[in-house]
């Protein structure tokens, strides 16, 4: 079964800077001033993202008051971008945000689908931000009760065609006029052709990649059904504008490329990274460079163990020599030296962290009080479609050994909104402890990467396994949990 990933918060240690200087370097940057009300918001900060020139993410943080008022004004964006605000189940995706944009929003936040609808934002930066606000109603409006990876070849490509030409129209409307106070109307126009662009051809990827297609087959889908112009010149450095190029294109492009080679040779799937062999082969500019930083990166953040930690240290040697950008070199050797660190805190045989967090009722528990017992730890989420398909399965784990004084349940929801949590808790009605860690501090304690999490601690409160086989394993997980009982 599939695990989601978590949408992690990188609070980077730095100090917020309150004014500005002009440097020889570096030419005089507007502020970015975002401010508004969002009423009936279950959290008191947000945060709102920012990539820098090198792509790394930063984040500053929105403090609201008790009547949902905010006011944040930031340096740090440098470049014209599309961002989201967000903290657990509030978001606010998709916004056009630049230099010198002074954006007042509002909005209902009781709940995503309801802040989703009524997210208003003015001011200078408004003019692009009405292609948000109007795809997000055509999107209310146009909603399929199917979802488009569940679709057939036909059904997709029906949504594929009808979901271009809505983008493609209201870009016309927003874009294609002239501007009174947005100075960014321009670039923003050539972001969102490219998104529109790239997520048709997402779309014809993903359903290739969920198929079993024939080689030939997979061919036509893609070179049938889109701009072959586009897919000629895939790797332009231009693209690099779109978000949705960078996030959801060059992985898909590269998971058909090389589906395609095996389907022509099934002996590939053999050999040991094969994905960033082809990558380091094919991609050229900008996509190469991404594409393979993202390879080597992805799995050195997920693992959890010295013993994966070094065996990718030595097979990404030859593709780490290949990155010509040196702030991406330098961010792998962090990125394994941070990892280093973490598991030298957290790790197999290393003390389980402690948290005290309460459940739907309100009641304190620590993991201290669990102590003499094996712990089933299970990381979650309301949005986590996986993580509540394995409840029917806990629940006949759970009612086998609820008596059992040797072994304890215990579910945390991270990342999530507290009013979706107890939603979901009365809708699949599970019966052992469930807690939310409303401060993420579990979730990086246990290096939650990717959910669901489940973790084996034993009685004496060391973690014996960071990631244990599911409940919808059956006697897998039942065998592992009775071997640490019997001691």
């Amino acid at each position: 079964m599939k695990k989601i990933s978590v949408f992690t918060f990188i609070i980077l240690s730095s100090l917020i800077l309150f004014g500005q200087k002009k440097s020889k370097t570096e030419p005089l940057i507007e502020p970015l001033i975002i401010k508004g009300r969002l009423i009936n918001c279950p959290e008191k900060t947000l945060k709102i993202f920012f990539e820098d020139r090198n792509g790394s993410l930063l984040t500053d943080t929105i403090n609201l008051n008790g009547n949902g008022n905010f006011y944040l004004k930031t340096f740090k964006i440098k470049l014209p971008q599309r961002t989201s605000i967000g903290q657990n189940n509030i978001q606010i995706n998709n916004i056009f945000v630049a230099p010198g944009y002074n954006l007042t929003i509002t909005g209902d936040a009781k709940d995503f689908p309801t802040l989703f609808k009524t997210t208003k934002i003015q001011g200078i930066g408004a003019e692009s931000n009405q292609y948000r606000a109007m795809l997000n109603d055509a999107m209310v409006h146009e909603a399929n009760a199917k979802k488009w990876y569940d679709m057939d070849e036909k059904e997709l490509l029906v949504y594929a065609r009808k979901t271009r030409k809505t983008a493609d129209f209201i870009a016309h409307l927003v874009f294609d006029k002239k501007t009174v106070h947005d100075k960014y109307l321009g670039y923003f126009k050539k972001m969102v052709r490219v998104d529109n662009e790239s997520m048709n051809l997402y779309y014809l990827l993903a359903h290739v990649d969920m198929n079993k297609y024939n080689y030939e087959k997979s061919v036509a889908i893609v070179r049938d059904n889109f701009d072959n112009n586009f897919l000629k010149n895939i790797f332009n450095d231009e693209y690099f504008i779109s978000k949705d190029y960078k996030t959801w294109v060059m992985s898909e492009y590269l998971t058909y490329i090389v589906k395609l080679d095996y389907l022509k040779d099934s002996t590939l799937k053999k050999l040991n990274n094969y994905r960033l062999e082809k990558a380091s082969k094919t991609y050229t500019g900008k996509a190469k460079e991404y594409v393979l930083y993202k390879l080597i990166t992805s799995p050195i953040d997920q693992t959890r163990s010295f013993e994966s930690l070094n065996n990718y240290k030595e097979q990404f040697k030859p593709y780490i020599s290949i990155l010509s950008n040196p702030f991406h070199k330098r961010s792998v050797y962090e990125k394994i030296a941070a990892k280093e660190t973490e598991l030298l805190k957290t790790g197999i045989g290393k003390p389980a962290p402690a948290f005290t967090l309460k459940n739907n009722l309100a009641k304190t528990y620590s993991l201290a009080d669990f102590k003499g017992k094996v712990v089933y730890l299970d990381l979650c989420a309301s949005w986590c479609g996986p993580c509540r398909a394995e409840t029917p399965h806990f629940k006949i784990l759970y009612n086998k050994y609820k008596d059992d004084n040797r072994i304890a349940f215990i579910s945390v929801a991270i990342n999530d909104g507290i009013n979706e949590w107890k939603k979901a808790l009365e809708q699949d009605k599970p019966d052992w402890i469930q807690l939310l860690d409303t401060e993420g501090t579990v979730g990086k304690a246990y290096v939650a990467s990717l959910i669901p999490q489940f973790i084996i601690i034993d009685k004496q409160g060391i973690i014996v396994n960071l990631d244990a086989p599911a409940p919808s394993s059956g006697n897998g997980i039942e065998n592992m949990l009775l071997k640490e009982m019997e001691k």
